[in-house]
């Protein structure tokens, strides 16, 4: 399980997991995943005002933070930085939640269609008009509190 970068630290172990030909998890929860390090999705432009968690500013400092501003030779698109990238064959079961109003929409969107793609079983939430990791609010939006008792549900059922 995890939120925003670290879904898709969660899922690059899971890339690496069967990569190694390791025991794989019963299932796997992303929250806002970030997925792809090259910010291509057309959400990044389109949530940029309505984000009110992560801007696409700050995502683009952090990447070339994370890939070295002097290090041409890495890649954004590598998907040993961007799990979009790399393959889901073999994964378990994943749970993708998203809100509708964060720069990161697209990444769990394409996500969940190259899962689907590799036959994986994929449940796919998402908040409307809501923002980046917006579960963790449980406190303050009854959406929030819906998600994680479905995330609970998911979780008994594997």
């Amino acid at each position: 399980m995890g939120d925003s970068a670290g879904g898709g630290l969660a899922l690059l172990t899971v890339q690496a997991i069967i990569a190694h030909q390791l025991p794989v998890p019963r299932g796997i929860i992303v929250i806002s995943p970030q997925t792809d390090l090259s910010l291509s999705g057309e959400s990044y432009t389109r949530n940029r005002l309505t984000d009110v968690m992560l801007n696409t500013d700050m995502t683009k400092w952090m990447v070339e933070v994370l890939m070295g501003i002097n290090h041409p030779d890495l890649s954004p698109n590598n998907p040993l930085f961007s799990p979009l990238f790399g393959k889901f064959e073999g994964f378990p079961p994943m749970y993708i939640n998203v809100g509708t109003a964060e720069i990161t929409e697209d990444d769990s969107r394409r996500l969940a269609e190259k899962a689907q793609d590799a036959d994986i079983d994929v449940t796919f939430e998402e908040g409307l008009h809501l923002m980046h990791i917006y579960p963790i609010f449980f406190l303050y939006y009854p959406e929030a509190r819906k998600t994680l008792d479905n995330m609970n549900k998911w979780i008994q059922k594997i």
